[in-house]
């Protein structure tokens, strides 16, 4: 059953859901339980429609969304037998109520059911009847791509913050289980350290795993619990799909060229936004059966991982007696620090953070970004990859939305970013 078709069965099972607060779904007085955004209050007395209220009903929309394909996954093939009750995520009720009063202060007709608002997440949002202040490369985003979740509804439902939908995403629960081995396999915070980025090159590099490597890998980080269950095992069990197969020997998949992500065999190219890779064959030699990289896993840790990898290696070819990298320093607070050594006897060191950001929606982007100041530095730097320049006004909508919420924090794309540091290792090494 698809997302579509949960959410169809939710909306016109048998059995009508209810709304939290015991209303019918299409009952338009239930949305008097959602909250108003907190510079205004309910009905006549609302204030002006923010941006920010539009991007919190996107963002709830795509949490929902989620939230929805999240439980038909848990349900299995349950879910087909369903006679359609139980109540649709409060993410959504709240979407829909905020819309709906949109839509009364406008003097325009909302959502009339779930349905029609599930057929308008269909639709780009620039051409729903009830317009939304976004920016203008959002404004042709799509929630769902036929029975799937955008690229931006993907990631809006990554960077919203919704504590009872976000908890329970799985990319979460990858996160927690990485934390958990490098911590439980690392003796000192400098232990631990080098663990986390162990296994966060992991998920960049490796989308297929055998067993064979992964029993390597235990050998590496051998910690486990009482009952003799590592703490490797349980972050490959989260973070990574078994395949059994009959037999050892080599199995043949097919892969991207350049991203490595799996591919069904009718593929023609990658997908993986930004990727121009073409399929190729790709032999596993495995004893008992091989991993792929769950979905979420792919969607939230190896696909933006891949500017962060290729930042990565460009630095370490750098990295010398001049430049000093660092990976994902302070558990993650950043994605690299960039040290430059000091010019002169007794000068401090310069060093530069930087996060690699590789999303959809440069506004979304801005909404979730946080400076972590755990690092100090002379340069705060946010790197996007080349191809998200190709959307029109990218850079100056993420640069637009960051003034505000953070302060001396840079946009620089791929290119421009690697040409300073090589300039700037160059000073540091004393030459022109």
């Amino acid at each position: 059953m698809s997302v579509a078709q949960e959410a169809a069965a939710l909306s016109s099972g048998i059995a009508q859901p209810r709304s939290v607060d015991g209303g019918s779904p299409n009952d338009h007085p239930a949305v008097a339980a959602v909250p108003a955004s907190q510079d205004a209050g309910l009905g006549a007395e609302r204030g002006p429609w923010t941006a920010q209220d539009d991007y919190l009903v996107v963002e709830l929309l795509c949490a929902a969304l989620a939230r929805i394909r999240l439980d038909r996954q848990r349900a299995g093939v349950q879910t087909q037998g369903r006679g359609g009750s139980g109540p649709l995520p409060r993410a959504w009720r709240d979407a829909r109520g905020r819309l709906w009063w949109k839509a009364q202060t406008l003097g325009l007709d909302g959502p009339g059911n779930d349905l029609e608002l599930f057929g308008w997440c269909r639709r780009p949002l620039g051409s729903w009847p009830v317009p939304l202040s976004l920016t203008e490369g959002d404004l042709e985003a799509v929630l769902l791509e036929g029975d799937s979740l955008s690229e931006f509804a993907e990631q809006a439902a990554d960077l919203v913050q919704h504590a009872d939908v976000e908890a329970e995403l799985v990319q979460n629960q990858v996160f927690a289980a990485l934390m958990l081995c490098a911590r439980m396999n690392g003796g000192d915070d400098e232990a631990v350290q080098r663990v986390y980025c162990r296994l966060r090159r992991l998920l960049i590099d490796h989308t297929v795993l055998s067993d064979r490597e992964v029993q390597v890998l235990a050998r590496e980080l051998p910690a486990a619990d009482s009952d003799h269950d590592s703490f490797l095992a349980k972050f490959v069990r989260v973070a990574y799909v078994h395949h059994p197969v009959q037999a050892p020997g080599k199995v043949r998949l097919r892969c991207c060229a350049d991203c490595r992500n799996p591919l069904d065999d009718g593929a023609v190219g990658c997908g993986t936004p930004g990727c121009t890779g073409v399929p190729e064959r790709y032999a596993v030699a495995c004893l008992g059966g091989y991993w792929t990289q769950h979905r979420a896993t792919r969607q939230f840790f190896h696909d933006p991982g891949l500017l962060e990898g290729r930042l990565l290696d460009r630095l370490g070819e750098l990295a010398d007696d001049r430049l000093c990298l660092e990976d994902w320093p302070c558990l993650d607070a950043w994605d690299m620090a960039v040290t430059f050594k000091a010019q002169e006897p007794g000068a401090d060191a310069e060093c530069w953070v930087v996060d690699a950001k590789d999303c959809s929606s440069p506004a979304l982007l801005a909404r979730g970004f946080r400076c972590d100041p755990r690092v100090p530095a002379r340069r705060r730097i946010i790197v996007i990859p080349m191809d998200r320049l190709r959307t029109p006004g990218y850079r100056a909508d993420l640069e637009r939305e960051l003034q505000g919420r953070v302060s001396g924090v840079e946009v620089l794309d791929e290119k421009t970013f690697l040409r300073q540091v090589r300039v700037r290792a160059r000073q540091a090494g004393g030459t022109r």
